[in-house]
């Protein structure tokens, strides 16, 4: 995989892992309208179990040589979580959701096809 698409995953990566934890932190960010209540809390919750260790993975395997034939493998589970999200975000009309879905899908899918 070229280092421009490595930097580019693990950009998106972390970018998952960020927000999962703002969302956890401000639950807002992903359910409008929330008080901040534990009901409130549960999805980004949910979303944050997910998120934060898929997007560690990501963001560090595209480094790793070695482990190459697992790498495919990591970034074909994210582009899913990543398209997951999108259907989610339209359903839930929330366009920045979706929008950065499909741009985090579209690098892993694009680093599947380098690593092909």
């Amino acid at each position: 995989m070229p280092w421009w698409l490595a930097l580019l995953n693990s950009v998106m990566g972390a970018v998952s892992v960020i927000v999962a934890v703002a969302a956890l932190l401000r639950p807002g960010l992903l359910v409008p309208g929330s008080t901040g209540t534990d009901v409130d809390r549960f999805y980004p919750a949910m979303y944050a179990a997910r998120a934060v260790p898929l997007g560690v993975v990501v963001a560090v395997i595209v480094w790793l040589t070695p482990v190459y034939p697992l790498t495919q493998l990591v970034l074909a589970v994210a582009a899913l979580a990543q398209l997951g999200d999108v259907v989610n975000g339209l359903a839930c009309r929330q366009p920045g959701m979706a929008g950065g879905a499909v741009v985090a899908a579209a690098c892993h899918l694009a680093g599947i096809a380098a690593l092909q």
